[in-house]
């Protein structure tokens, strides 16, 4: 059984290059959205395209070839379409989702639409954060493949993304009886990290690891993300830091946990890190705004422009229809703006669909800074069902409950 493993975890679910798509800065950031954008000199970027040269772009390019050769073939139009998706979520670049869902959507709406291209499919909608529409989708593909590993690891990551962990246990299930027992123990690895059992989580990752020896790089890690993340719960910051290091050891331009570490790495105070880490990256909305908040803590002189040209960012994102990008316009609004009202306005609006540990933390987060911590109710009653173990999401909690149970309010 071959599945599509890259690294989305429950963390990196709501990244802001999955809910629209990235531009070179410049362009972004031009005045006048709709407005066709003269350059003012001939060297300016307006946005940069990756090289011809680089191996995923080449494979691509001979993957279309064979798609066009024949595009009465599905399995060509699955392997393009594939290679789009992956390339598009390891560079941070949503453009890519949609070349992938042209190809395939003959056969999407085809009278009698294979498995394969269904689930695909919710794997687009799933990375624009269109989270129902995936779901029906996946429901689609059962019907066609009750036994298909795809669907359920897709709809396991759902579940657990939108805090459903009774669902996903489900899920994990079928994932090992479709997938094999190390993808079932990772898949039940990951869950366990959310529900008050990182202890647990730490040992089945480990022993999924052990069962996938000689994996392919991007399966190291996917595993190796995972662990960071449950050693995130843990507090074993030395092991954070290894595990992420391991993880971009195998896949150096991994958009998502470029974007996982920077955050690591922000919390531990290591800003110009953050900035040695992402140059190059700019073109990825998410890593973006991680390079503006460095700025921020180092006090670059660029900030100002850097502040302008992320708000320029979200507007164009907004216009093209990309609305849902809340947990990161969140932590925008609450520390680049400086605006804990709006940052909690949309914080509530993120976590009524996505329910991960980020999203957690920039509800307290922002709950705490607009001094309004009944405004977080929702989410402390759910870290109090789920029993999650964080250090950095426990004292905000804590906090919170503290001023409510004390009367707190504006």
């Amino acid at each position: 059984m071959s599945v599509r493993l890259s690294w989305i975890s429950v963390a990196f679910v709501g990244a802001l290059a999955c809910a629209g798509g990235a531009g070179g800065a410049n362009a972004a950031s031009a005045p006048g959205f709709g407005v066709p954008y003269v350059p003012a000199r001939d060297g300016e970027v307006i946005q940069e395209v990756p090289a011809r040269t680089e191996p995923a772009v080449q494979r691509m390019h001979v993957l279309r070839a064979a798609w066009s050769s024949a595009p009465q073939d599905m399995s060509a139009a699955l392997g393009l379409a594939e290679a789009y998706v992956d390339y598009g979520r390891e560079i941070g670049d949503a453009h890519y989702a949609g070349y992938a869902e042209a190809v395939i959507a003959p056969w999407v709406h085809h009278v009698a639409p294979p498995a394969s291209a269904l689930v695909l499919q919710a794997t687009i909608l799933q990375f624009r954060h269109q989270f129902a529409d995936a779901r029906d989708f996946l429901r689609a593909a059962f019907k066609a493949d009750p036994r298909n590993a795809q669907a359920w690891i897709t709809l396991a990551t759902l579940d657990m993304v939108q805090g459903d962990y009774v669902a996903a246990g489900k899920d994990c299930a079928q994932v090992t009886s479709f997938a094999g027992l190390a993808l079932g123990l990772a898949c039940g690895g990951s869950l366990r990290s959310y529900i008050g059992h990182a202890e647990q989580s730490q040992a089945l990752l480990h022993q999924a690891a052990a069962s996938l020896g000689g994996a392919s790089a991007p399966t190291r890690a996917w595993l190796s993300g995972l662990m960071a993340e449950t050693a995130e719960r843990l507090g074993d910051w030395s092991a954070v830091e290894s595990r992420y290091r391991d993880a971009l050891l195998a896949t150096p331009q991994d958009n998502f946990l470029l974007v996982a570490y920077a955050d690591f790495l922000l919390d531990r105070g290591r800003p110009q890190e953050v900035l040695t880490l992402l140059k190059g990256h700019e073109q990825s909305d998410t890593a973006f705004l991680r390079i503006v908040l460095a700025q921020a803590a180092v006090h670059s002189a660029d900030l100002a422009n850097s502040v302008w040209i992320m708000a320029a960012r979200f507007d164009a994102l907004a216009q093209r229809g990309s609305d849902y990008f809340g947990r990161e316009q969140s932590r925008f609004a609450l520390q680049l703006q400086h605006d804990p009202a709006r940052a909690l306005d949309l914080a509530l609006q993120n976590w009524r669909v996505q329910r991960a540990p980020w999203d957690a933390r920039v509800l307290l987060e922002a709950a705490l800074a607009a001094r309004q911590p009944a405004a977080a109710a929702p989410a402390l009653q759910f870290l109090e069902q789920t029993h999650l173990q964080d250090p950095v999401i426990e004292p905000l909690a804590q906090q919170l409950r503290t001023q409510i149970n004390n009367g707190v309010h504006l």
